[in-house]
């Protein structure tokens, strides 16, 4: 099934992953939001709200400019702690924990940023002396990306705290609060930026998309870890068609991606050539599309948002 063939709900959702990091998959997702947001660069005016789910480095709302609006802490962990008056220093914690998260000679010290709320030393404490509480271990931004126009883009973005773990939990919570806001302001498309990799994040973000962008570059490694995301994305039923960035940068490495991408049936969006005006103008805090909007990058861009566009208009 192709991205052409969805025509159902009034909002799409739509995930743009890579697989590899580094490849443009932010930059994409800005820039696809922005062309689709305004109307004299696509010819017709979509409401569109963006989310960032790549909680360990969240960096869209920088590619866009974006200006803050609110920001809240985000309980989606659990934490063990100890209750030193109850107490006796028995240190059976201490061996319990398979992750070292419970250390000490006299009496247990926990270590909070790797303890993964297992459970385990609950289950071995005499005393009763330890518990298993829920923590604050990220934040849900919400910004505004002024339009030409005066209206604004909203942004909704996860961002996880330093070293503390369950960073699929926090990409639902983004994902739920995006929906929300999606549909609070009657958006056509919600346009997630996801995150790198194969994990529990990735899953998160996929959960419920109609159609997912591949971001990918033509090298042996990009290759590889591209194969492993369309095993998740086939796994999960969600339909995928891949985007071939700076597709000029080697023909063997280009050639070899072709056909597997021909071998196993999925579509080619577009190729998108390597453009110096793209990394120019993201270095003065710009979209290649705006600010030199008739480079070759720019153009190709511009041609995978027409066809994101007719499936919003359910053609």
């Amino acid at each position: 099934m192709t991205l052409q063939d969805y025509t159902g709900s009034v909002r799409k959702e739509i995930v743009v992953l890579s697989g590899k990091g580094g490849v443009g998959k932010s930059s994409l997702t800005a820039a696809i939001g922005t062309l689709l947001a305004e109307p004299e660069l696509t010819g017709s005016k979509r409401k569109i709200v963006l989310s960032d789910t790549d909680v360990d480095a969240p960096n869209l709302h920088l590619v866009l400019g974006a200006e803050f609006e609110s920001s809240s802490g985000i309980v989606a962990s659990d934490k063990a702690f100890i209750d030193y008056d109850r107490c006796i220093g028995c240190m059976e914690c201490v061996e319990a924990c398979k992750f070292s998260s419970i250390i000490g000679d006299d009496e247990p010290v926990m270590i909070n940023y790797s303890c993964e709320g297992c459970g385990a030393c609950v289950l071995v404490c005499p005393e009763e002396a330890i518990t298993i509480q829920p923590v604050e271990n990220g934040k849900l931004n919400i910004l505004d990306v002024p339009l030409n126009d005066g209206a604004s883009m909203r942004v909704v973005a996860g961002e996880l705290g330093i070293g503390e773990s369950s960073s699929g939990r926090l990409v639902d919570i983004v994902k739920q609060h995006a929906r929300q806001e999606a549909e609070l302001s009657r958006a056509d498309l919600l346009l997630t930026d996801g995150p790198p990799g194969i994990g529990c994040p990735v899953i998160a973000s996929l959960k419920g998309a109609d159609y997912t962008i591949l971001v990918t570059e033509p090298t042996p490694s990009a290759l590889s870890d591209l194969k492993r995301a369309v095993e998740v994305v086939e796994f999960f039923k969600v339909p995928a068609g891949v985007v071939l960035n700076r597709a000029d940068m080697h023909d063997p490495s280009r050639e070899v991606l072709l056909s597997w991408l021909k071998e196993k049936e999925i579509e080619l969006l577009v190729e998108i050539p390597y453009d110096p005006k793209l990394p120019e103008a993201l270095a003065q805090g710009e979209l290649s599309v705006t600010m030199y909007p008739n480079a070759p990058a720019s153009l190709a861009i511009m041609d995978l948002c027409k066809t994101v566009d007719k499936i919003l208009a359910g053609k």
